[in-house]
């Protein structure tokens, strides 16, 4: 070959080689989640490991349904649904609502969380029926979920107990250091059927769903997700994460 066909051929596989670094890999479910977000996605204890977190072992169902490797992408929050849009995530999790503004931007799943803000109170006593009975009493509730913001709706700052987990709040509750706690339903309701001294009440709260965002369009991922929700849910898979990682959930790793 002369010098002139060997470069030629030099730049026709740089080239290939490019196109190829640009082609999505078949083989690979690739998840877009900020790992700021605990229990859901949160970095791992050991360095440059990947996140991980209930959002992270939902993801890892998904993928395993449909025959692939999970690739984890860790972006900021706000970046979550663009980098969908633009192709370079396949689906996103990080607590995200299947509100009405994040569904002009994306299609979801089913909810596979419900945190819908619920109230648990001591069985045997009177039981309130409406929000407005609940106001004015020691509340406690896990900073910065759903549930939290429902509670300072009913309880003074000066008598809000911010906790790191569900477990927390209910044990508060049965040492009587706080009158009510309100926790998103999932946990709340896992952990009344549990402790038969706790009861649960849904007084009202605006319900919020977290649920997997897949692209626009993308129908054969979707049943993919929805198939797969369906199946941890009936296997026991999500009880189990659930109670692995957010009715006792790890400290955040900082």
């Amino acid at each position: 070959m002369n010098k002139c066909g060997f470069a030629a051929g030099v730049v026709l596989m740089a080239v290939a080689g490019l196109a190829g670094c640009g082609r999505k890999d078949a083989n690979v479910l690739r998840l877009g989640t900020d790992a700021k977000f605990p229990p859901f996605a949160m970095r791992a204890e050991a360095p440059g490991a990947d996140p991980v977190g209930f959002d992270v072992d939902v993801a890892r169902a998904i993928a395993a349904s449909a025959g692939k490797q999970l690739q984890i992408v860790e972006m900021d929050y706000a970046r979550l649904l663009p980098a969908l849009a633009d192709g370079k995530v396949d689906l996103a999790m990080a607590a995200l609502p299947r509100d009405g503004e994040n569904q002009a931007r994306a299609d979801f799943s089913e909810p596979y969380y419900d945190a819908t803000p619920a109230a648990i109170i001591l069985a045997g006593g009177p039981v309130p029926e409406t929000k407005e009975e609940l106001k004015g009493k020691r509340t406690a509730a896990v900073a910065g979920t759903p549930a939290y913001a429902a509670a300072e709706e009913l309880a003074a700052s000066a008598e809000m107990r911010a906790v790191a987990t569900p477990l927390a709040a209910v044990v508060d509750l049965m040492n009587s250091q706080v009158d009510l706690a309100v926790l998103d339903e999932a946990p709340g309701s896992y952990l009344a059927e549990r402790h038969p001294e706790l009861m649960l009440l849904r007084p009202g709260f605006a319900p919020v769903g977290y649920a997997v965002a897949v692209r626009k369009g993308d129908t054969n991922l979707l049943d993919v997700v929805n198939r797969t929700l369906a199946e941890l849910k009936a296997d026991g898979r999500h009880r189990k994460m659930l109670e692995d990682w957010v009715v006792g959930r790890p400290d955040p790793v900082e």
